[in-house]
């Protein structure tokens, strides 16, 4: 039998329910947010997939697709079993490979003076002083090379480590163009003005860009490769036949360039396909987007996907 609550005590009785019943309340909201918010994001991780298998069934339509002769100018639409995504497609060769400054395998790479050459070059010509290009291009040649032998007004393990958070030489290839932004001497400044004109592709090769799909802002490039102002080798870019340079003979033959005696090695850098094309693709899942970029090597058949990046290019 319940003893009776004397009047007295009623008022803490009823405090003490109160208290027990706000605290199941909050624990009860609680609870259910954390179930609505586990659940919105197993929506979200769905939808995510989702674009993901778009993107990933985009990349295969697209490298069934390559090489072609000619590159698509304008986005266009891929339909996959996994949804819906917009592909376009740009040259991805017509740009300074920055690996190009070595030469070897991955591991044994020793120093290529003709890309350093042509780096330096480049540099001056967006606006850094000779000296200081030369020192940048001498800096990323032994960033990327396999040994620990400075090059003339370059910098080796040593020079990095008196910094204020010491740190050391890659020793290997650049994987994405903002690495470059470690190298001594690759100032805020200087990346902002080789960035446009600059690419790490994934192979220890001299630039080759495209002869027939050059363009005019990417003049800084062949300036930089064959040794010409930039107003020369724009106006050399702007006399390409409707049709394309039938070989590379004839672009070399055009009067602009005409007496000329490059290397041979610079000879064979101008190429008459894309080699390799960049790619970004836009996909999404119930309004949810997704950027993905990429490169791939069309120089071989078929087709090879050798970058990708989810989420746009630095």
């Amino acid at each position: 039998m319940m003893r009776p609550v004397p009047h007295h005590e009623q008022g803490a009785a009823l405090i003490n329910v109160l208290v027990l019943v706000g605290v199941m309340a909050a624990l009860s909201t609680g609870l259910f947010d954390r179930l609505r918010l586990a659940r919105h994001l197993d929506e979200g991780r769905g939808q995510l997939d989702a674009a993901r298998g778009a993107a990933l069934a985009a990349e295969t339509m697209i490298l069934v697709r390559l090489p072609q002769a000619r590159l698509p100018e304008r986005p266009f639409r891929l339909d996959t079993p996994a949804g819906i995504a917009t592909a376009t497609l740009r040259p991805g060769g017509n740009c300074f490979n920055l690996n190009s400054v070595a030469i070897g395998p991955p591991g044994r790479t020793t120093t290529r003076p003709l890309g350093v050459e042509q780096l330096a070059r480049l540099l001056s010509l967006v606006g850094t002083p000779d000296t200081e290009a030369q020192r940048v291009a001498a800096a990323t040649a032994d960033w990327i090379d396999a040994d620990q032998q400075p090059n003339p007004g370059g910098a080796e393990d040593p020079a990095y480590a008196r910094a204020a958070t010491p740190y050391r030489t890659g020793g290997t290839l650049l994987a994405e163009v903002s690495e470059w932004r470690a190298v001594a001497g690759v100032t805020p400044a200087v990346y902002a003005a080789a960035r446009p004109h600059l690419c790490a592709l994934p192979e220890a090769e001299l630039s080759r860009p495209n002869a027939n799909s050059l363009l005019p802002g990417e003049a800084v490039v062949l300036a930089a490769i064959i040794g010409v102002p930039i107003a020369t080798a724009r106006d050399a870019i702007a006399a390409r036949p409707a049709a394309g340079w039938a070989s590379a003979a004839d672009f070399w033959a055009q009067p602009l360039l005409a007496g000329r005696q490059p290397a041979a090695d610079v000879l064979r850098q101008i190429t008459l396909k894309d080699q390799w094309v960049a790619f970004s693709l836009a996909s999404s899942s119930a309004g949810l987007p997704l950027e993905t970029t990429g490169l791939i090597d069309a120089a071989r058949a078929p087709a090879r996907l050798a970058v990708r990046r989810w989420g746009p290019e630095e």
